[in-house]
């Protein structure tokens, strides 16, 4: 996990504004409006609450990625995690392709906590934290994508650290809705949909360069690319 990663990872949720709008600002704003604590105190619990569930889902697909990868070190091919991980995202942007599957399942675990939330006592603060844990499951085809970015490091705390950034580029779109939302028109949500289409795919690239790389395939140039 190099900092050029980790950066790209960042602007891809920061530039990613349209699509979080459209998908959580509605989620944000309710539960802001129905809160009984201060605007400040709900988003700090709700993306508390969040930033839990992407840096867990992101230490679950980190996990599996390194039992790819040592699969991978067993049949004489190194960085294979970050080979399918980088060509499943472009596979994404291309064609909205996913891990199979994965989404009944995240939507399976944010429906049950949702039933948790509903039927928690432990007051409001704890109900906005869990309500964050619970929408942070919601099936997101651009979490999805930055997933398989996680399981492409091949460590659980690599890919914790991928999702945990993602969720904090996410962050000022989802905490600034309102005047976003006032002031983007069609146009500048076109531009920015692009843009963090863009860095996904040179995400993508430049982990399928780092496998190729680590298999000599192609010479390794610099830690900030491969």
């Amino acid at each position: 996990m190099t900092l050029s990663s980790l950066i790209l990872v960042f602007v891809t949720g920061l530039m990613s504004a349209a699509h979080c709008i459209g998908m959580c600002g509605g989620i944000i704003t309710a539960v802001t409006l129905q809160s009984k604590l201060s605007a400040l105190k709900t988003n700090l619990l709700y993306h508390i609450g969040r930033g839990f569930s992407y840096t867990l889902f992101g230490i679950v697909l980190g996990i599996i990625g390194s039992f790819i990868e040592v699969a991978g070190d067993w049949s004489g091919i190194k960085g294979v995690a970050s080979i399918v991980g980088g060509c499943m995202l472009l596979l994404w942007v291309w064609r909205k392709i996913q891990i199979p599957q994965l989404e009944t399942v995240s939507a399976h675990v944010h429906a049950r906590l949702i039933k948790v939330v509903q039927y928690l006592r432990g007051g409001e603060r704890v109900y906005i934290l869990m309500t964050g844990i619970a929408f942070g499951f919601l099936p997101c085809g651009l979490t999805y994508a930055m997933g398989m970015q996680a399981a492409s490091t091949g460590t659980w705390y690599a890919g914790g650290l991928t999702m945990l950034v993602f969720s904090l580029g996410t962050l000022p779109a989802l905490a600034l809705t309102a005047s976003i939302s006032a002031i983007a028109t069609k146009q500048w949500r076109r531009v920015m949909f692009k843009i963090g289409n863009g860095a996904a795919i040179i995400i993508g690239i430049l982990a399928i360069m780092k496998g190729l790389a680590a298999n000599h395939v192609i010479p390794s140039i610099h830690h900030w690319l491969w």
